[in-house]
């Protein structure tokens, strides 16, 4: 058996000397697949992941993804797939299958399924080798509607808590390889951090474009950095990688 994603993913970053998580939101263009091939192949010493979703999902064959992933393992990158996999055990399992035949190291996973859903995600992951990433807050301003909400907590006579720690419960009791929270959430970054098994890293999107920023993001407890459009959108996509790599370099090495 392969070792774990969490491992997995962690050697990377070592080898790397980044946690930088490339967010591959490549917008529609001639020859899309090619264009993301290059990208990983100007940015890989920069980064220890690459994060593909619907952006290159859904205009991309199976084989197409599938090259992606093992040019990104020829550079020793881990690949994540961000489908947000919301279903019904069954189908969840079969959309794992086909994610991992394609070359995908983990799946971010939106753990409204319920716990026992998620638990069986996590077991069916782990049985192919893959990793799931619980999403436990999302980076944009709307996720309050969602995520925010307050629920009355099991067993505490009508106790309230708000909705993204009983997904970060679920995720935990499930051994979930880590959890997504956006960097543009710092409050429930630092609630989250005091909360959590220090096991399950943190994974934080929302950095740059959206607002969110390295060092406050490093305070706050995050473990691995995604970054897209202020890479793949920049005049010098390599430059602003290293810059944004160096950075957050520098403020983890302030979080001892």
């Amino acid at each position: 058996m392969a070792r774990a994603f969490r491992d997995r993913i962690r050697d990377s970053a070592k080898d790397k000397h980044s946690s930088l998580v490339l967010a591959l939101d490549l917008t529609p263009r001639h020859d899309i697949g090619g264009s993301a091939m290059k990208m990983i192949g100007s940015l890989q010493q920069y980064i220890c992941a690459v994060k593909i979703n619907l952006h290159l999902l859904l205009p991309l064959s199976f084989a197409e993804i599938s090259s992606i992933n093992k040019l990104a393992h020829s550079y020793g990158l881990q690949c994540i797939a961000d489908i947000k996999l919301n279903d019904i055990e069954n189908t969840n399992k079969v959309a794992l299958d086909y994610l991992t035949q394609m070359g995908f190291d983990a799946t971010i996973l939106n753990p409204f399924i319920g716990r026992d859903a998620l638990r069986k995600a996590v077991s069916d992951a782990h049985g192919i080798d893959a990793g799931i990433l619980a999403l436990v807050y999302m980076s944009h301003p709307g996720a309050k509607e969602g995520y925010g909400l307050e629920i009355i907590e099991a067993g505490s006579n009508g106790g309230r808590i708000p909705l993204y720690r009983e997904f970060l419960s679920r995720a935990s009791e499930s051994n979930a390889d880590g959890i997504i929270v956006g960097a543009t959430q710092l409050e429930i970054l630092k609630d989250v951090s005091k909360r959590k098994l220090d096991s399950m890293p943190v994974y934080s999107p929302g950095i740059g474009v959206q607002g969110g920023e390295i060092e406050q993001a490093a305070r706050s407890g995050v473990n691995y950095f995604i970054v897209g459009r202020s890479i793949i959108e920049s005049d010098k996509p390599a430059e602003a990688a290293e810059k944004i790599q160096g950075r957050i370099v520098s403020a983890s090495q302030a979080q001892g």
